[in-house]
């Protein structure tokens, strides 16, 4: 048997992956069975345990693709503010985002492997929103950051919102977040 290629094993993972997500936002983590990932990504069941040992191993995965990874403070300049934030409020209004990342939330709460990956990930966020607002290609100043961290924990409450269904009028609160952009 002639074996897997890089390409096509990353691509089976993100297979099972992607059906794991739909899974998550559509049921929740608990309401979700490995042999319904299995069985929703089309892929043998041996196969879903090649990548994963276990639905926790799934979860986590599947956290940091919705936690995502283009928010990067470390990769080149900072974009112009206007760019930055029209970047969070289209994450932050994707509904499937939303759904998976109220339910990484919650889970969150009962796993310390979740609680270190958002922390981990927020302060990334943060460094990436506050070198935009100051315009630094180094560390941003104190207040640029304390303005991100306003503005990150608005964002956050604006994406369960949307993840709920709850209508929100986005022209307005992206007009509050630059004002608190300053």
């Amino acid at each position: 048997m002639a074996k897997l290629t890089e390409e096509r094993a990353r691509d089976r993972r993100q297979t099972i992956l992607d059906a794991a997500a739909a899974l998550f936002a559509e049921r929740g983590f608990s309401d979700t069975s490995m042999a319904d990932i299995v069985e929703a990504s089309g892929v043998a069941t041996g196969t879903v345990y090649r990548y994963f040992a276990n639905k926790d191993a799934v979860v986590m995965a599947v956290s940091e693709g919705a936690l995502g990874t283009r928010f990067d403070p470390d990769e080149g300049d900072p974009l112009p503010l206007d760019e930055a934030m029209n970047a969070l409020m289209a994450a932050a209004t994707d509904q499937r985002r939303g759904q998976i990342s109220s339910h990484v939330w919650a889970r969150a709460t009962s796993s310390a492997r979740l609680q270190t990956l958002i922390a981990e990930r927020h302060v990334r966020v943060c460094r990436w929103l506050a070198r935009s607002i100051d315009q630094a290609s180094g560390d941003p100043s104190p207040a640029a950051t304390h303005r991100a961290e306003l503005i990150l924990c608005a964002v956050s409450g604006l994406q369960m919102r949307v993840a709920s269904g709850v209508e929100v009028d986005t022209d307005a609160f992206r007009e509050g977040l630059f004002a608190l952009a300053g």
